[in-house]
Order: C-alpha cells, then structure tokens, then sequence
C-alpha cells in the first residue's frame, strides 16, 4: 500500500506559563532590593530618653593654713613635750634644746628606765599603726618611711615629757646655766611638728606645681635628735580658718559659678562640712578654692586631702556624643521676617540681580532653629554671605553677614534630616546631658542620627 507523502506541518503555538513569568517578576524585584540594600546608605539611629550622668566629684587639693614656722635660737640636742596636732595655749612647754647634751641624756637615760608607755600614749600608736595599714598602697611606698619617722617621733614624745617630769630640778639647773632651753608657744595655737616650704603658700600666691602631690615630701621634726641655730623646730597653726584648692574643668566651673556654698565629704574619714568658695582662673586654668571655718584641726598633718564635692547627678535627656555635630547659622534680626509663597511659614524677602541688570526679588521659607528676643538663627539653601534681605515694611535691607555655631543633632522622625539644636548640661567621654523642653531641640523618644557626622540636612534616611 502506498504510503500517503503529503504531510501539513502546523505553526507551534507559545505556550506562556503565568506562574513562571509572575515568580521571575518577583526575582527581579527582589533582586533589585537587595541590590538597592546593599549600596545604599544606611543610618542607625539612637531613641532619645531620659537619663542621668554621675559627676566627677573627687579631688585631691592642696591645704592652706595660717601657718608660723618657730625656728631655733640655739644648737643642741632636742626633746619635745606636746603631741603632735594639738591645742597649745600661749605659754605651754612645746620643746626643749639642750646646747651640751647632759639635760638630753638624763632625758634618755630616764626614759630607757620605763618598761611600759602609759595607756593613753600606747593606744595612740596602736591607731597610727591601723590607720597605716588599712591605707598602705604599693604606689605609694613612700609613706613607709613618714609612717616610721612618725611613730619614732610618737613613741620619743611620750618618753620625753615623762622623763622630763622626773627630772625637774636637774632641768632648772641646766636652765641657770643657760645651756638648756624651754621654746614655749607664743600664741595659742595648732601645734603641728612637719614642714614642707608650703608654710607661706596662700590662695592668692599658689601655682600649678604646688598641684602636683606626687612629689610631695615633708620633715618631720620630730625625728630629730639634734639641730643647729636656725633651723626649724615646729609650726604655730594660729587659725581655724584654711582653704583647699584645686583645678577644675569647665563643665564644673559652669555648674559651680550661680552659687558660693558646697557640701563637701573628706574621704579620709568620711566625714563633712560646708564651705564657701571661690573659683579662680590663671592662665587658662579654672581653679575652685573651698574655705572653711572648723575642722582644720582634724587634718592638720595632712598637705594634700582628698575631698568629694556632693553634687547631683546632672538629669536630662540623654544622647550619644557619637550624634553630636555643629552647625553655622546666620543671625537674622526677626523684624526682617514676613511670611509668603504658598505657606504660612516665616521667611525671608532677598534681592538679587539678573544677568539683564534687573532687581529680582523672592521668597525664601525658612527653619528657625534658634532664637533670641530680637534675632533668628536660619540656615537655608539660597542664603549665604553678601545676601541682601529687604525689610518687609520697605525702605530698610539687612546683608547676611554674621554667624554663630551650634550644637545639635540630626532628628530623623519623618524620615529625612533635621537638625535640632541641643543646650548641653554635662558631658561625659560617651553621652552629654541636655536640656528638655527647650524650642527647637529635642524631645522624648525622638529619633536622631547615632553617627551625626555622615547626615547632612533634608537628606532621606534609610534606616
């Protein structure tokens, strides 16, 4: 049978499958999302809230006094009476110098004969021993050997004044012959055995070096068995008036300068006290000198004293100093505002000159960003030095020309920069405290720019 050559070949029709085209649609469009991600710019931002920053309240300052140093009329060997940082009335029996020794060594003589210390002098060294030890620091080995020569001096004080009881009339006649002498107080006063050149330094004669504790070093005189004419036997502290001074940075000064009075904590013994003060500045320095009336007697032995000034805790809302950036505005009296164009918004009128020579004038909105009673600080596009303003009510033209720089962040809220100016309380090495309520700043759970330095104004933000 003949098979049939004629054969129709039929067109192929397209077959599109719907679901393929709609699933590749939604590739690309995924695609071009994550390629929009991936290269553009992307700004964390940071909730504003309420916070607070302690304050760096502790110092260390150099004690003032009204000090005499008594020096001595005649060479010998030396025994004092007193205890250290104590009341002496004019005329008590401080020390004594023996020119030839004889009076010096009954003294020693009658006190190596004492088996035991009285329980008074006893306990006072039990303490001193406590103290030293409960404060002893390896950074500050150095006071091993004042802690020594103090309690040497503390143990040859309580032999001394009992020996010397002992032995009265041996003593006058040593006196007679003018070869022992008694150096009584002058005047009443804080009897104070150390010196250390600081004697003759005031609030208004110190310097920056003075500051400096680590190098501070001090004689005590009473470890001295003997000495020549002139030289030092003990301090008079004639007043219970001191001071302590220290140097302080500008953020306190800020806080400090609207009042006089402190409570202050000395952190020796945890105990306080008001003072007045006054806050000083030399060479670019601030310096706060607190001035107190009692309690001198308390840290007598002591140049420099720790102290904690009870301040507050500074609370506002609280920003990262990473948001912080400035800004340039210019300062624009507020009678050469109006409002125009198609908002109710507060603008400017400037003049400008075409290329044919004539006076163009126009509109520009503006964002107040900060105010005085009589000036407005704006900083709009359009608007820069040598711009002439025309006075709404005619006749008068301002030129922008002065400007001022402030503080403030970036708000990002509608999704694109504004800046906001910030009135800073206190600021740490990460936040900064700032003002609440103020016009044109910040508030509560505001969204800023973390990284204020990368933004720039009306620019979108993607977060």
């Amino acid at each position: 049978m003949k098979k049939n050559s004629k054969i129709i070949k039929y067109p192929k029709t397209l077959n599109i499958n719907i679901g393929v085209v709609f699933f590749a649609l939604i590739f690309i469009y995924l695609l071009f999302n994550v390629y929009s991600y991936l290269t553009a710019k992307h700004v964390s931002y940071y909730e504003v809230d309420t916070g607070s920053i302690r304050i760096q309240t502790t110092y260390t300052g150099l004690a003032l006094r009204e000090e005499q140093l008594v020096y001595a009329a005649e060479g010998g060997y030396v025994n004092y009476y007193l205890k250290d940082n104590s009341r002496a009335k004019q005329g008590s029996l401080i020390c004594s110098v023996d020119e030839n020794g004889n009076v010096a060594d009954q003294i020693a003589q009658a006190g190596g004969n004492d088996d035991s210390l009285d329980a008074a002098a006893y306990q006072t060294l039990v303490e001193q021993m406590k103290d030293y030890s409960n404060s002893y620091s390896d950074t500050e080995f150095y006071n091993t050997y004042t802690f020594k020569n103090d309690l040497q001096a503390e143990l040859m004080e309580a032999v001394n004044l009992s020996a010397l009881s002992s032995m009265s009339e041996y003593a006058a006649n040593a006196e007679a012959d003018k070869t022992f002498h008694r150096v009584t107080a002058s005047e009443p006063g804080i009897v104070s055995y150390y010196y250390d050149g600081y004697e003759g330094v005031t609030a208004s004669n110190f310097t920056v070096g003075m500051l400096d504790a680590s190098g501070y070093e001090k004689d005590n005189r009473k470890a001295a068995t003997h000495i020549e004419a002139g030289d030092p036997l003990f301090k008079l502290i004639t007043s219970e008036n001191w001071q302590i001074v220290f140097a302080i940075d500008d953020d306190l000064k800020a806080m400090l300068e609207n009042d006089s009075v402190i409570k202050v904590r000395f952190k020796s013994d945890e105990t306080t006290a008001w003072a007045t003060y006054e806050i000083q500045n030399r060479d670019g320095n601030n310096y706060l000198i607190l001035s107190f009336t009692n309690s001198m007697i308390r840290y007598a032995s002591e140049r420099f004293i720790d102290v904690e000034l009870m301040l507050n805790r500074q609370s506002g809302l609280k920003i990262p100093n990473q948001s912080i950036v400035s800004k340039s505005f210019f300062i624009v009296p507020q009678e050469y505002f109006t409002k125009g164009g198609n908002s109710n918004s507060l603008g400017v009128l400037t003049e400008t000159t075409d290329d044919a020579g004539e006076k163009v004038q126009k509109f520009i909105a503006t964002n107040i960003y900060a105010s005085t009673e009589d000036s407005y600080d704006i900083h709009e596009d359009g608007l820069e030095k040598g711009t002439k303003i025309l006075s709404p009510s005619g006749g008068d033209s301002y030129t922008l020309s002065d400007m001022e720089e402030l503080k403030g962040v970036y708000n990002i809220n509608k999704g694109y920069a504004v800046f906001r100016i910030i009135k800073i309380l206190y600021q740490n090495e990460d936040y900064t405290i700032v003002e609440r309520g103020t016009d044109y700043g910040l508030s509560l759970y505001d969204h800023i720019a973390l990284d204020g330095s990368i933004i720039t104004e009306n620019e979108i933000i993607n977060e």
